[in-house]
């Protein structure tokens, strides 16, 4: 009897210890990866990896939000040791998580002051076509039923404007300027109003500055597409610096629109923000509104992947205010469009 219970107890004991090292090792796999999306949103370290890394820093919270749950389970049935480490590092966490929520508070605690405008608003829609192979009438379908008066498009082919003219976008927009280009380079912009004062930017992929003639004063319209943060991520660098160049010498009411191939977790977007844009979505407390990838454009084991990354924005200088943003899946392309109502303040 004496050994049975000796076995019995050596039992016990042994499965309460697997218990708490799978625990121990949940709790890791939680915080490896959230402490590894906070250092790099903090430390912007150089490196395409850790550029997309950054991208991820709202799902920090996730990971962080777990691995609490899991303390906190530790921290109730544990004793000793564990109960002083888990209370521990929960109060380490804490605070992570409040930083992470803080971050991305931006669309939640904007400032809508559409009681403030002046003249009429105005929609800009801006679309990645991804290599021309977005559905052309549909694009043009959906700028008209959201009463678009700017549309910017990015990834523009030949054969896709060809295909949009063919469905009406010349009737839905007399004006364009920009070019076409096989693959990713082409960006154009089609405007119920006049445009004018074209530049070329120096980036990669195709990207214009223009006067838009609105009906209340001139703006400056940027549409932009920075390279992607692949490799060394020095080209994702020297786009973004180029469009902030443009941005900074740019003057009176400037909207910048397009595929940044950034998150507002990225430096070169949080730069902008400092030197006085600030996104649509966030003005307009549009909550978290990710456009890539476009839902049911990837699968994995046969699931769907929805949205999960805000890359696709509208940006504004003080002299605008946002009204309203939103985002539709257009069917061909891993980008949602993102719709924004603006007025001069």
């Amino acid at each position: 009897m004496a050994c049975g219970s000796s076995r019995n107890w050596l039992v016990s004991v042994t499965v309460m210890k697997i218990r708490w090292l799978l625990l121990g090792l949940l709790v890791v796999a939680m915080m490896v990866p959230a402490l590894m999306i906070t250092a790099v949103r903090i430390l912007a370290p150089d490196g395409g990896h850790w550029v997309r890394l950054v991208s991820f820093a709202p799902y920090a919270v996730a990971f962080y939000g777990l691995a609490i749950l899991l303390l906190l389970l530790a921290l109730v049935a544990g004793r000793g040791t564990w109960r002083r480490t888990s209370g521990t590092l929960c109060l380490v966490i804490l605070p992570l998580v409040g930083l992470h929520l803080w971050w991305a508070s931006g669309p939640y605690v904007g400032q809508p002051a559409v009681s403030e405008k002046r003249g009429d608003t105005f929609t800009v829609m801006s679309s990645n076509l991804s290599f021309g192979a977005a559905n052309p009438s549909r694009v043009v379908e959906v700028a008209v039923k959201n009463d678009t008066d700017i549309l910017v498009l990015t990834e523009i082919t030949p054969v896709a404007l060809n295909r949009m003219q063919a469905a009406g976008l010349d009737q839905a927009f007399p004006n364009a300027q920009g070019e076409t280009a096989d693959g990713v380079a082409g960006t154009m912009v089609f405007s119920r109003y006049e445009l004018g004062q074209v530049e070329a930017l120096n980036t990669t992929f195709g990207g214009f500055e223009m006067t838009v003639a609105i009906p209340d004063e001139s703006i400056t319209l940027i549409a932009v597409h920075p390279h992607p943060p692949t490799g060394d991520a020095r080209a994702w660098r020297a786009d973004h610096a180029a469009v902030r160049r443009a941005a900074a010498i740019a003057d009176g009411p400037v909207v910048l629109v397009g595929d940044f191939n950034a998150t507002l977790d990225h430096k070169p977007m949080r730069d902008l923000e400092g030197r006085g844009f600030a996104d649509a979505a966030d003005l307009a407390n549009s909550g978290w509104q990710p456009t890539w990838p476009s839902a049911e454009e990837f699968s994995v084991l046969g699931f769907s992947v929805p949205s999960m990354l805000a890359i696709d924005h509208v940006l504004v200088t003080q002299e605008l205010i946002a009204a309203d943003t939103a985002s539709v899946t257009i069917q061909g392309t891993d980008h949602r469009a993102l719709f924004a109502t603006l007025a001069l303040r």
